[in-house]
């Protein structure tokens, strides 16, 4: 087997598309199975010029043309979407921050030049017949690591709710990484997105025990129909939480308060007190002012004399209660407990 190592430009594969570059259905799905936010997310990738996985063609020789011609076995979707985005059948979404509402002919005529020029890398595959071809897939995907339940959820599911928690993911990363709530690494495994399913979780169903069936659930429940109601609600919420957090909360950087966590608590009493989630007042014993959560002097004191209880696991002084419900960080019980006592110390 030989691969020669290529690169294209964008203009170039819609140029060829169809005439000697072709999809080989042997391989590839049928096309239109993304949704169009997962088509808007591809695309802000090349906007915002970020490296997304290359090509792989298979170069045979046509009979009937007395040529050689590529075939796509890898990549159809991402051809076919900027395909799709040229020929202006795209309309961005906020899950394009800086694009939002344009179609690719109103974009700024620099960018749209600076798209169609853009390469991508492509693997074309020489001399290789198909049992060579599955055997090379099977070797490449034997060195990859084993899916964990987010980065499986993430490859199960193509719906609404799935982009909706990668766009708002992407959003807050700088947040979770300079407050040292998510590590660098389990965010690129996904464990960020997850996260935001939990807030949903909170915000659909109120405060549950963590489990892979209840992510899972609002996943599925949302996947392919998700209200733009609770789309606006839940990213309202969420992002709000975490402006609040970088602005009148930022001292609380890299403390114990800042753990993934206590963190899912902190947005349970804050969205309770702003918002109101299902079942809150029962289960966090506060009800919904409706208002912002109190900021003052007294507040951050408390919350930083918390985080040091919790830190040297201080188990007789005025957050005892809190502290005991850190043994056990996921579980029902505890979240709500450490919830309605954050929520004492932020009521208004």
């Amino acid at each position: 087997m030989e691969i020669n190592h290529a690169e294209y430009t964008i203009a170039e594969i819609v140029d060829r598309f169809n005439k000697d570059i072709k999809v080989n259905r042997d391989y590839q799905r049928g096309g239109g199975l993304w949704p169009d936010s997962a088509k808007v997310y591809f695309i802000d990738t090349i906007l915002e010029q970020y490296p997304f996985p290359k090509l792989y063609f298979h170069q045979v020789y046509d009979k009937i043309k007395k040529k050689p011609i590529m075939e796509v076995v890898d990549g159809q979707q991402r051809i076919l979407t900027i395909i799709d985005f040229l020929g202006d059948n795209i309309r961005l979404t906020g899950a394009s921050q800086n694009y939002k509402g344009l179609i690719f002919s109103e974009l700024p005529e620099d960018l749209q030049d600076r798209v169609r020029m853009a390469r991508i890398q492509v693997d074309v595959i020489l001399a290789a017949d198909k049992t060579k071809l599955l055997e090379m897939f099977r070797r490449m995907n034997a060195y990859t690591a084993p899916l964990n339940p987010a980065e499986k959820r993430h490859a199960k599911y193509q719906g609404k709710f799935k982009w909706f928690a990668v766009e708002i993911a992407d959003r807050i990363t700088p947040v979770l990484e300079q407050f040292a709530i998510l590590t660098p690494k389990q965010m690129i495994r996904m464990t960020d997105v997850e996260f935001i399913a939990e807030l949903c979780i909170v915000l659909d169903s109120g405060i549950k025990h963590k489990s892979s069936k209840s992510i899972e659930d609002i996943y599925r429940k949302y996947d392919k129909i998700f209200p733009p109601e609770k789309e606006e609600l839940f990213s309202k919420v969420i992002l709000s939480f975490f402006d609040l957090l970088t602005t009148k909360f930022s001292m609380l950087r890299g403390s114990y308060l800042m753990k993934t966590y206590a963190v899912h608590s902190f947005f349970c009493a804050f969205a309770q007190i702003q918002y109101g989630i299902p079942n809150g007042e029962d289960s966090i014993g506060v009800p919904s002012h409706g208002k912002s959560v109190r900021i003052d002097k007294d507040t951050i004191a408390c919350l930083q004399a918390l985080s040091d209880a919790h830190e040297l696991k201080d188990t007789e002084g005025e957050f005892k209660d809190y502290v005991a419900a850190t043994n056990t960080t996921t579980k029902e019980a505890q979240r709500k407990a450490r919830s309605k006592i954050l929520a004492r110390i932020l009521c208004p």
